[in-house]
């Protein structure tokens, strides 16, 4: 077998199955492309050794990779246009938001220069509520 897993059609792949078997049995090699395993790396696109850790520690780094693709390829498509179309209002609402704030604090610079009495009472009634 001479081509790479990555690049083998399902015709390919029938004919050759029991060779595939042995490659994958006891794999040694982790492909970064395409997250297949062999014994050979030659048989992979971009081989990486696995250590010689505990098939558990195996598990946890690639669920470690899988956590670091993203939550939005686990999401259906609908729930993560939703999500999307929330975020974009909220970061809409908040942009709002700052803007009220900066007119608000212009407005009471305005007022404290005009009568700075007014922006005591006013800070006193604030605090009271």
């Amino acid at each position: 077998m001479a081509k790479r897993l990555c690049k083998l059609s399902r015709n390919e792949i029938a004919t050759s199955l029991g060779e595939i078997e042995r490659l994958v049995a006891e794999p040694q090699f982790l492909c970064r492309a395409c997250a297949r395993v062999a014994a050979d790396k030659k048989s992979l696109c971009k081989p990486q050794a696995l250590s010689a850790k505990s098939p558990a520690a195996n598990i946890s780094a690639l669920s470690e990779i899988e956590t670091n693709t993203g939550v939005a390829s686990l999401l259906p498509k609908g729930s993560l246009k939703k999500q999307q179309k929330f975020h974009k209002k909220l970061e809409k609402v908040l942009k709002k938001q700052r803007k009220l704030m900066k007119k608000q604090q212009q407005l009471e610079g305005k007022v404290a220069q005009t009568n700075p009495a007014l922006v005591h009472e006013i800070a006193a009634q604030v605090s009271m509520h």
